[in-house]
């Protein structure tokens, strides 16, 4: 680590925030977060069974207890609410068990490997401790009461570091150095900010979709386009949780879908293929039930057929969670097929064409890519794909060969990206991405 241009990951940190934190820290929290970060560093490089060890630790002056007082707004059946945003598990204080070290990260770490959890770290009498588990409820588009003061290191691969708060990534480590500002983009904003290309190809290439969805009051269940989005994140989150590297390409409408059915290795039929569509159709349905009130607007029927409003408003929850959770499963399901070789193909409208879809090298190479520097997608340097192995350049290829196409690739080390080639220009736009708290 002393080599020259390398720094220790607490120092990068330490340098990264006072150029770029929006909000000055103190010199005692900044003292705190090189502490935390070196530790968790150093425990992503130790191995736990003959497994490389992922660490992830939540921090926050008051400890578990500030945790705790963390509320996030929600609405339930148009009402709206608070509720408690970490469920914590606290351990007792014993001493080198829960003493904040290398050593007790690496053992503990494996415990707290699942989604939004992580290891609870605070002070306790002057240094340092862990204090428990703690697994945050999934993230709504809703500011939460205190989260401001939580910050989560993660080392998802060895050597490497991500910090982040209030859902949000604020620095990355790797390779001895931190990741240049402006070089990755939250996949969320990709998918969801108005002002985002791929965003808007997205909604061209599935404005249909979008048009058969009922309307769901925006301040509490996300427009129609949301639901869009966010079938297309479950997707691509799935890819990258595996660890394996994969290809998700998204073809616009003006492609001949049957050419690649009939050349992909693993084909759903074509009765099959609208089934990803019809469950956020019936899911959004159920949603629209139930946020819009319609149980309410057949209150004056339900008296006169002796029908309890509470019960259909019950029912109506019922339906919501179901339809929801089946469409969450069948996403998981779709996004496995990248864990196979080569690219999972999705047509116009999400239909689901086939996986395993060879795409063909051209003798003269990948096409020249450009990196995108904004999300409209104005096109930066040249980015060196060829840096990359033969899926990154068959993703570059994909997005040249078909214009308006959305393809997103990631590497088995973890870095994801997105090509796109808009409609009517030349030029093959990468955004590198980054993934918000999941």
């Amino acid at each position: 680590m002393d080599e020259p241009g390398l720094q220790y990951p607490g120092e990068a940190l330490r340098g990264w925030l006072r150029q770029f934190a929006k909000t000055p820290l103190a010199e005692p929290t900044l003292k705190l977060l090189v502490v935390l970060a070196d530790t968790v560093f150093f425990a992503s490089l130790g191995r736990e069974e003959g497994e490389a060890t992922r660490v992830r630790i939540a921090y926050h002056a008051q400890g578990l207890q500030g945790l705790q007082a963390v509320r996030e707004t929600v609405y339930i059946g148009g009402q709206k609410g608070k509720r408690q945003a970490w469920e914590t598990l606290p351990l007792e204080a014993k001493s080198s068990i829960t003493d904040f070290s290398v050593e007790a990260l690496v053992k503990l770490a494996p415990a707290a490997n699942l989604p939004r959890t992580a290891v609870v770290v605070g002070p306790r009498e002057g240094k340092l401790r862990i204090q428990g588990l703690a697994r945050r409820v999934e993230y709504t588009e809703f500011h939460a009461e205190g989260e401001e003061d939580v910050f989560i290191l993660h080392a998802p691969e060895p050597g490497h570091l991500v910090v982040s708060t209030q859902g949000r990534e604020v620095f990355r480590y790797e390779q001895g150095a931190p990741v240049p500002p402006g070089r990755r983009v939250a996949l969320h904003d990709l998918l969801f900010h108005e002002d985002s290309a791929v965003r808007a190809a997205l909604m061209e290439m599935c404005s249909s979709l979008v048009e058969s969805l009922p309307k769901v009051q925006p301040l509490m269940g996300g427009n129609r386009e949301w639901y869009v989005s966010n079938a297309v994140q479950g997707l691509i989150r799935r890819m990258a949780g595996l660890h394996h590297g994969g290809l998700i390409a998204f073809l616009p409408k003006q492609h001949d879908v049957e050419r690649f059915r009939a050349r992909g290795k693993y084909v759903l039929p074509p009765e099959q293929g609208s089934l990803l569509r019809q469950r956020l159709q019936r899911f959004v349905q159920a949603r629209a039930d139930l946020i819009n009130g319609a149980w309410q607007a057949e209150a004056g029927k339900a008296a006169e057929e002796e029908e309890d409003p509470e019960l259909k408003k019950a029912a109506a929850e019922h339906d919501d969670k179901a339809t929801e959770s089946d469409f969450q499963a069948l996403v998981e399901s779709i996004g496995q097929f990248t864990a196979v070789d080569n690219a999972l193909v999705l047509g116009p409208e999400l239909e689901v064409l086939c996986a395993g879809y060879q795409i063909a090298l051209p003798r003269s190479g990948p096409p020249q890519v450009f990196e995108a520097r904004t999300l409209q997608g104005r096109p930066g340097p040249h980015y060196p794909i060829h840096q990359h192995g033969s899926r990154h350049r068959a993703a570059a290829v994909f997005a040249n060969q078909h214009s308006g196409a959305i393809v997103f690739v990631a590497s088995q080390d973890g870095p994801l990206r997105c090509l796109h080639r808009p409609p009517g220009k030349k030029k093959v736009l990468l955004w590198s991405l980054l993934l918000t708290e999941d």
